[in-house]
């Protein structure tokens, strides 16, 4: 914990001092398809509760291009969208208030989910969040519905960035994992939506999974750093990780690379670039961060506010 505390104030102090704003760098670097897609983590997780229908309502809201979303396998094989693998007793309570225990969700079925409230408790960590009581988590069928219906009044085709959850233990079976993606991949090809989906993960198999499935829908491979490796990165070394991701991401076949934001320099950028793969960071929750790694060239931009996002796009069309 005090290494985390002393990591994460160093980066801050760091930052903008040894990873320099990358529009004075020699190298100038563009989206691949010529504009940013804008991402609502978790929906709007700075603003409301995270992985929820506000949550995307309000990313709808700010018009994001695309929703951000993790997606969980239950004890009845159905996909619920939910970040961790198991219940999570900080963000939901039992119906009646009281406290929940921590539970994988491979031993709750749908119906005992949805009997929680997921939207009483404001995350500690988001002091903008606005509770919504009573708020029920929802299927990966009840989302592709609601979005749809909320697409016609918001005359705009939003795209879906959704992530295959699995045990940080790495205890999950490669048969589960391919069930989910399976599963995952059949729910996006019912709701006609191939062509606006990503499937990403930090669990590799998912990728190969997903591409035998349907290989028209892009994949994208998920990078986080040891907090050694983002310290060092932090103060301008560690190109060996960035060199390492670049090459796993190639071999994976995956169409986009979706680093934590420390790994992004234009070289970085013009590296994946350079192979076709896109680049989007996350979860970049600083302005000044944003027109860093814009100024790098990146593809988009994943942040748990986007109305601090639409401040910047707003801008940038002016």
């Amino acid at each position: 914990m005090k290494f985390r505390f002393i990591f994460r104030y160093l980066s801050l102090f760091f930052i903008f001092l040894l990873l320099a704003d990358c529009s004075s760098s020699a190298i100038k670097n563009a989206p691949l398809n010529g504009k940013i897609d804008w991402q609502g983590h978790r929906g709007a997780r700075g603003l409301k509760p995270e992985n929820t229908w506000p949550a995307f309502e309000e990313a709808i809201q700010h018009k994001m291009t695309t929703l951000e979303l993790d997606t969980v396998l239950t004890k009845d094989k159905r996909i619920v969208i939910h970040h961790d693998s198991e219940t999570n007793p900080v963000i939901c309570q039992n119906s009646d208030g009281s406290s929940i225990k921590k539970t994988s969700l491979y031993n709750l079925t749908l119906t005992e989910l949805q009997a929680l409230d997921c939207g009483s408790k404001k995350n500690p960590s988001f002091p903008e969040q606005v509770a919504v009581p009573g708020t029920k988590l929802i299927t990966i069928e009840d989302f592709f519905q609601k979005v749809s219906e909320a697409e016609k009044k918001a005359k705009q085709k939003f795209l879906f960035n959704i992530e295959t959850k699995f045990p940080d233990d790495g205890s999950a079976s490669d048969s589960i994992v391919e069930e989910h993606t399976n599963l995952l991949v059949s729910a996006i090809e019912k709701a006609k939506v191939t062509d606006r989906t990503t499937i990403q993960s930090f669990d590799m198999r998912t990728i190969p999974f997903a591409q035998k499935k349907n290989s028209k829908i892009k994949t994208s491979a998920l990078f986080a750093p040891t907090y050694p490796q983002g310290f060092l990165m932090t103060i301008g070394f560690g190109n060996g990780y960035r060199e390492d991701i670049i090459e796993k991401t190639k071999s994976l076949k995956a169409n986009i690379i979706s680093p934590y934001f420390l790994y992004v320099t234009p070289e970085f950028v013009k590296q994946a670039h350079d192979s076709q793969i896109e680049v989007i960071p996350w979860t970049v929750n600083n302005e000044k961060e944003v027109y860093r790694l814009l100024g790098c060239g990146v593809d988009g931009v994943i942040s748990d506010y986007p109305n601090l996002l639409r401040k910047v796009a707003d801008s940038n069309s002016r």
